[in-house]
């Protein structure tokens, strides 16, 4: 049996944070553009001045987010366990209404590993579902690029619930999918898993930035 969320060969946290870092810029140059097109003004000091503000808010946010979620949440699965049940028990539902002519998935609490969900075929363990995998850290990130841009407090707060929505269930149609490979096509399974699905992730996060600045007027922007 594999892990969904599991830890194993797949991309590296520089490549994270390469993406991360390089798309974020891309996202505060542009913000800074815009500002600077609307004044009929190019001060490049402000560019750099702006980036720099706002990676420095940006360690704090990550940082309090760390302390946060390792001590108080994280240890009681506060978060983590309605959230990873949630997409296990939509991901269980969708597999069956696709697949009714086979045994129909279950799923249950695994009561070793605290951590983990595990879908159940005629009694057998065939895919476990951690944490790791419920996208609580990639909707995170993306709320906290969100809050710290400077666009006005309804048009983040859409945004926001929008974007848990949306990866909530890219995330659930994800575990699905991977259940099929990891039956149908198991050779497949672990390129799926950490790499194919994980860059449609990270576009998807992407591409709720870019529509997040790109549509906002700019009459909106006020922190």
């Amino acid at each position: 049996m594999s892990n969904i969320g599991e830890s194993g060969n797949k991309i590296s946290i520089f490549e994270v944070v390469y993406f991360y870092k390089s798309s974020i810029t891309y996202l505060i140059k542009y913000t800074v553009m815009q500002v600077e097109n609307a004044n009929n003004k190019k001060y490049i000091s402000l560019k750099n001045k702006s980036i720099l503000y706002f990676f420095i808010k940006l360690l704090v946010l990550v940082s309090a987010w760390f302390v946060l979620y390792s001590i108080f949440l994280r240890p009681e699965r506060i978060i983590d366990r309605p959230l990873t049940n949630f997409i296990t028990n939509a991901a269980t539902g969708i597999i069956n209404m696709i697949s009714p002519n086979t045994a129909p998935l279950s799923w249950q609490e695994e009561p070793v590993k605290k951590d983990k969900n595990v879908l159940l075929k005629e009694g057998k363990k065939v895919l476990g579902i951690q944490d790791a995998c419920n996208g609580i850290d990639l909707m995170f990130i993306y709320i906290g690029i969100i809050v710290l841009l400077p666009y006005s407090t309804k048009r983040k707060l859409i945004f926001s619930i929008a974007g848990i929505v949306i990866i909530t269930l890219a995330n659930i149609a994800r575990v699905s999918l991977l259940y099929y490979i990891y039956r149908y096509h198991n050779a497949a399974f672990e390129f799926s898993h950490h790499y194919f699905f994980t860059i449609l992730m990270y576009i998807l996060i992407f591409y709720g930035w870019l529509l997040f600045i790109k549509k906002g007027k700019l009459n909106e922007q006020s922190s």
